[in-house]
């Protein structure tokens, strides 16, 4: 390929790429320098090469930025990393952590379901010292405040993106730390891709994107006129997730959010700190309305409706599936003409129902529940899809 036409590539890339009204035109301010300091110090402890004794002592000034206001109107990042572009978002909840954590670190509670909007399935592999569950870490804070430290594997599939489509399947090595901070406790979730994502495929936003209707093509490509032929990949990630309380004992939890990301094709990275801004942003305004909803379900509600959806039978849940592809078809008949035209030959195809996977079907009936208790989809309307246990109390534990 010629030095020409993979800048014509690019450009067409990044344009397509970058989300509208998402961040151009916004400051982008750099993370201080001993914030940065800190994030090094993290990125030294995730993956099989990164074993370094961790030293809370070491993020004094990134637990300082943490808990600084900030700028509206500014993109945060830290500086690019193995040539990678960045992008930092805070955002609190109105949540005890031990709450907080009994929700989005639940082995008993499908990995997806706190972040509908960013991730299709997420499935802890394996474990350092534990065997495969991810363990209850609400449960491991050390009273004396010793660190906590929790190594394993994660495999992960995004939603499709804002702009292009694409969605990508991949691995990642995780760092789960525990400690306290003065009288504060802080998690902090480390994330390190475990090489190339498979190949990026066309996925379609069934309507709007809080709508949480997605249809997953598994064909190689991204949905962008003139692009669906790309074959793109997630090349190199490293992601910085920090919980930290407001106060002891209050409901307050600052959720952190720092990502690095290359991405592209053919060696080309196309991604700037906008477009994981926009992302990030997906994901957190998606937690913080699914956590403080006042329709949130108890812990052990959504325990028992997982536990439910994993014992179906196979009969069963392609059963469901049948019923899940009726409720699709209404929903897409309400979308305009223009929408409904551009969904691919696989969605009407009986062959693609057929090969959905035992992961991707309890996907969806966790997400269909999640919608219902949400009050996002009429019961009525996903009646032969869903059992709801009846709701107890919200945040009560499990």
């Amino acid at each position: 390929m010629t030095s020409f036409l993979k800048m014509l590539l690019f450009f067409a890339m990044a344009a397509a790429v970058a989300p509208m009204g998402t961040g151009y035109g916004a400051d982008e301010v750099r993370l201080p320098d001993d914030a940065t300091f800190g994030l090094a110090h993290l990125a030294s402890l995730v993956g099989p090469e990164n074993q370094n004794p961790f030293r809370p002592e070491q993020l004094a000034g990134l637990l300082r930025f943490v808990d600084a206001p900030k700028r509206e109107d500014a993109i945060y990042s830290a500086a690019p990393m193995n040539g990678a572009s960045s992008s930092y978002l805070d955002v609190d909840v109105r949540m005890s952590l031990d709450d907080l954590l009994k929700y989005t670190f639940n082995p008993r509670i499908h990995g997806s379901a706190s972040v509908p909007a960013s991730l299709r399935t997420a499935a802890w592999k394996r474990s350092e010292k534990s065997g495969q569950s991810l363990p209850r870490i609400w449960e491991l804070f050390d009273p004396n405040g010793t660190p906590v430290l929790i190594r394993g594997m994660e495999t992960v599939e995004n939603t499709p993106d804002l702009s292009t489509g694409g969605y990508y399947r991949y691995t990642l090595f995780r760092t789960v730390i525990l400690f306290r901070s003065g009288e504060r406790r802080v998690v902090i979730s480390l994330a390190r891709q475990a090489g190339p994502s498979d190949v990026g495929k066309k996925g379609y936003i069934l309507g709007k994107d809080e709508d949480w209707d997605y249809f997953y093509s598994g064909e190689p490509g991204l949905d962008v006129t003139g692009l669906g032929w790309v074959k793109s990949y997630m090349l190199e990630s490293v992601g910085v997730s920090i919980y930290i309380e407001s106060a002891p004992g209050l409901a307050g939890v600052r959720i952190v959010n720092l990502k690095w990301l290359r991405a592209g094709w053919s060696g080309l990275n196309v991604v700037r700190s906008e477009h994981i801004h926009s992302g990030l942003k997906r994901f957190a305004l998606t937690t913080k309305q699914i956590l403080e909803s006042p329709r949130l379900p108890a812990v052990a509600t959504l325990e028992e409706a997982c536990l439910r959806i994993s014992n179906l039978t196979e009969a069963e849940i392609r059963e469901k599936m049948q019923a899940y592809r009726s409720v699709l078809i209404a929903r897409t008949e309400r979308l305009n003409g223009g929408e409904r035209k551009s969904l691919p030959e696989s969605f009407w195809d009986d062959g693609w129902w057929a090969r959905m996977t035992r992961e991707e079907m309890e996907s969806v009936l966790v997400l269909e529940t999640l919608k219902a208790y949400l009050g996002r989809t009429p019961e009525a309307e996903v009646r032969n899809l869903v059992s709801l246990p009846a709701a107890q109390p919200p945040r009560q534990g499990g």
